[in-house]
């Protein structure tokens, strides 16, 4: 009747006249002085106006009860329904006198049933206490569960009903959600069964602020719903207004804002009619926090006056006014730079193509076994084939029911006890009934559940897979490039070994032969050079098989560089002649040492210095120098030529290599003389390079370990 627009039906009607009715009658009974003849009228009289709020008439009726010439009976009525008055109007240490006082009475009494009264009484304090300062569910929790079984001996079922309520309350505020969901089913069945239906709006307020409090808004929905319903039936404005607060509060974290606004703005005539002054502060709190979030200022100013006034009234210390705009002013300015910044965050969220799920802790659910989605990206409600509103704040078991789910959630629940991140990279996933795709999921652990970053990879993973299996391709045809590579050394290998025994002798008859006849002179020179150039070119071959083969025997031993250079620079020096290329020897004056295969080191100073005559034109110069580098000894050759060409000097050192320069009498060039160069420095551990300008000439080098 005080809140539900649209609720005066015929049934209300008939009982709010009854309600008077029987008022009319209690109240034309009563004597105009208190006597024991008329107790009970009065009793009966102000536990029907306390019902209704009427703290001011409730206390008046009773005081005078409470004098000795009254029987215990009355007194300890008297008494409770004084407490009951106090406590409904949050004067909980008036409240709390009255009931010691009647513990007191009911022991001395030795009635088992005003104990167990007075101990509930007791209790609900705690309760209280508990919910508004620091703590006190689990010793009402004590009281109720003593109380609990007097009630069932006795066959005082509406105790019983408010001992189980009790219950659920203290289990709620220990956090003992499964045991306040339990004791408060008791209750309402209790109170059906045994015509306590105007208390059954506490338990179902109860079980509706349990719900809501741990993620099942739909089912917390609806019992707030039974609740205020019951309330008004039993026209309870103290429930009216507790259910009204925490419906609004649901409400408002399911985003429907302006109604929890306007269900608390419709409940504050109750609550200063019937002078509920801790649901006026608590009620004008969310209404200021309210006007806040919608940068309403103005508004949340005079609800933070109302919320000092309420708070005066009940004993919480406010700060003065000046504080009060003060403590608003900097709350709105972090508000804003808070609502700033997670505007930034929210549309970087929004606009990641990864989906992002925000889910709550299990810990202190009804059902520990589940999360609740409290956040889901653009992305996250894409994968699912949802619109995020159908995914918010449910019970994640209800969104996503695959088999493959417990793949997240089992390591959710080791990542939320442990703290510790951890990545599925990848993982198989059926976001969608009959879609199973792969998926990169991290889990972290957030202040209050767990958060996944969700990538789709299974383009990723598919390109992986052909790029392996191409790889394999790749290295199954390298394996026989590399076998046939082999195989073409090895019959080339064959056939220079068996056509080097004929050319040498085709070289051998033709300088041997002696004539006088100038034609058949030159062309028996001819014969020679070819078969000469042959005979080089067959030897390089047979150099790369045994170097191939692994059949390379080094007899590496101190060397004297000095003398071998010098050895070779008189054997080249009849052709430089013959290019009038002028060849010069640097040497130091200590002889230089290396260790190295001497019979190698000399084959490789003679490709070098015979590439450095075949490509250095007349007229030129070239330099053969040795000198001692630390634990190297380095020896160069430096001539004039035309140079070489970044792109050539890449592939220098290769088999079967042509450069783009070429050599400047005609010679011929095998291709293989560096490459065999290079095989053969490395095997004696030394090291071979070239330094080159096109235009400037070319310096080889050579560096071997030296002997001191």
């Amino acid at each position: 009747m005080y809140l539900r627009a649209g609720n005066e039906d015929a049934e209300a009607l008939a009982r709010e006249k009854g309600w008077q009715e029987r008022l009319k009658t209690l109240e034309s009974a009563l004597g105009q002085v208190p006597s024991p003849v008329d107790a009970f009228v009065r009793l009966d009289l102000a536990e029907m106006l306390n019902r209704r709020g009427s703290y001011a008439a409730t206390l008046e009726l009773l005081q005078p009860l409470t004098a000795s010439e009254f029987s215990a009976d009355v007194i300890f009525r008297a008494r409770q329904l004084i407490a009951d008055a106090h406590f409904r109007h949050d004067q909980y240490d008036l409240a709390n006198r009255q009931y010691h006082e009647n513990l007191d009475l009911a022991r001395a009494a030795g009635d088992e049933y005003w104990t167990a009264r007075a101990k509930d009484g007791i209790g609900w304090v705690l309760v209280e206490v508990g919910h508004f300062a620091s703590g006190e569910f689990v010793d009402a929790g004590r009281v109720f569960e003593e109380t609990l079984p007097v009630y069932q001996r006795l066959g005082k079922r509406l105790g019983e009903g408010m001992a189980l309520h009790g219950l659920s309350r203290g289990a709620a505020g220990a956090g003992d959600y499964r045991r306040a969901i339990e004791t408060a089913e008791a209750a309402i069945e209790v109170f059906g069964a045994h015509g306590g239906e105007s208390y059954l709006q506490l338990p179902l307020l109860q079980i509706a602020m349990v719900y809501r409090d741990h993620g099942s808004f739909d089912t917390a929905r609806s019992c707030f719903e039974a609740a205020l319903d019951a309330a008004d039936w039993s026209q309870d404005p103290y429930t009216q207004v507790n259910a009204a607060l925490a419906y609004g509060c649901l409400l408002r974290f399911q985003s429907e804002a302006e109604a929890a606004r306007e269900l608390w703005l419709s409940i504050l005539p109750t609550v200063d009619a019937f002078e509920f002054p801790r649901l006026g502060h608590e009620t004008s709190g969310q209404l200021c926090a309210e006007a806040v979030a919608r940068e309403d200022f103005k508004a949340a100013y005079q609800h933070q006056l109302a919320v000092q006034e309420y708070g005066n009234r009940i004993g919480v210390v406010s700060p003065v006014l000046q504080n009060q705009q003060m403590l608003l002013r900097n709350q709105l300015q972090r508000t804003q730079h808070l609502q700033d910044a997670l505007g930034h965050l929210t549309a970087g969220v929004e606009a990641s193509a990864d989906g992002i799920f925000v889910l709550s802790e299990p810990e202190g659910r009804i059902d520990k076994d589940d999360f609740v989605v409290r956040f889901v990206n653009a992305s996250a409600a894409e994968m699912m084939g949802r619109k995020p509103s159908d995914i918010l704040h449910v019970l994640l078991g209800e969104v996503w029911k695959s088999p493959l789910a417990s793949r997240l959630v089992e390591p959710s629940r080791r990542v939320w006890e442990s703290g510790e991140p951890c990545t599925l990279d990848p993982i198989e996933l059926e976001f969608r009934e009959g879609v199973s795709r792969l998926y990169a999921v991290k889990i972290a652990r957030t202040s209050g559940g767990v958060a996944w970053t969700v990538s789709d990879v299974t383009e990723r993973e598919s390109m992986q897979g052909e790029i392996v299996a191409q790889r394999d391709r790749l290295a199954e045809a390298n394996t026989r490039l590399v076998a046939l590579d082999r195989e073409k050394t090895e019959m080339m290998g064959i056939a220079a070994h068996d056509i080097r025994g004929p050319v040498g002798n085709i070289y051998s008859i033709s300088r041997s032969i002696k004539t006088d006849e100038p034609e058949t002179r030159r062309w028996l020179n001819v014969i020679a050079g070819a078969s000469e150039s042959l005979l080089a070119l067959l030897g390089n071959l047979l150099d790369v098989e045994r170097i191939e083969r692994g059949e390379l025997q080094l007899a590496v031993k101190p060397v004297e560089v000095s003398g071998l250079l010098e050895e070779v620079v008189e054997q080249y020096s009849a052709r430089a002649a013959e290019k009038r290329i002028a060849m010069r020897l640097n040497l130091p004056i200590v002889s230089v040492w290396a260790q190295a295969d001497e019979g190698s080191f000399r084959q490789i100073v003679q490709n070098l210095v015979s590439n450095a005559l075949k490509f250095s034109p007349s007229g030129t110069s070239i330099e053969v120098r040795a000198l001692s580098a630390g634990s190297r000894s380095r020896i160069e050759i430096r001539d004039e030529g035309p140079g070489i060409s970044p792109a050539d000097r890449e592939r220098l050192f290769g088999k079967f290599v042509r450069l783009s320069s070429r050599p400047t009498d005609g010679e011929s060039s095998t291709g293989l003389g560096l490459s065999i160069v290079k095989r053969l420095v490395e095997a004696m551990n030394g090291e071979v390079g070239c330094e080159s300008e096109l235009g400037q000439g070319t310096t080889f080098w050579i560096e071997l370990p030296s002997v001191w």
